[in-house]
């Protein structure tokens, strides 16, 4: 994986954002989550859950939302979701969540194909943390980052995301 062509781009918004989805609690010990969050999405893609969502303000937008991370148990949830109003009511067994306007990092990860997107985005988190944080000089702040599925998943072949790092 070439993590050499990623591109980091200090940006203000435009958030704050508020979310709309389907939650679960994961933890990073033992790369649980690295289980959990694929299983999920296939869940999700499966059962066309993201056509629940009611009023998403990018129909083609779908988010995977990493928040209240807790540092002692690594254990944090993710919601899988769209960008909704403000006020928007959450159908039963959706979660809606409001999010304050933050600076973040973003980075795209490479492209890749359907069999290795998964794991080129696991890739993508893993050199964050272990490479990207060390030496940036920056701390992770663990409150809020999450990835952007646009159009560029659609393609079969070149698939690829970007990720918000807070």
């Amino acid at each position: 994986m070439v993590f050499q062509k990623l591109l980091a781009v200090r940006i203000h918004g435009p958030f704050p954002f508020r979310g709309l989805g389907y939650e679960l609690k994961t933890k990073n010990k033992g790369g649980q989550n690295l289980k959990d969050i694929p299983q999920f999405w296939q869940q999700y893609i499966q059962k066309q859950l993201g056509a629940t969502i009611p009023n998403p303000l990018h129909k083609n937008e779908e988010l995977g939302i990493c928040t209240d991370f807790s540092p002692e148990t690594g254990e944090f949830v993710y919601i899988i979701g769209m960008e909704v109003e403000k006020g928007t009511q959450a159908p039963e067994g959706l979660v809606y969540k409001s999010f304050p306007e933050l600076e973040y990092a973003v980075f795209t990860t490479p492209k890749a194909n359907e069999e290795s997107f998964p794991s080129t985005i696991q890739s993508t988190w893993n050199y964050l943390f272990t490479e990207w944080f060390p030496q940036s000089g920056y701390e992770h702040q663990g409150a809020l980052d999450f990835e952007m599925y646009d159009e560029r998943c659609y393609d079969p072949e070149n698939k690829q995301i970007d990720i918000y790092i807070q």
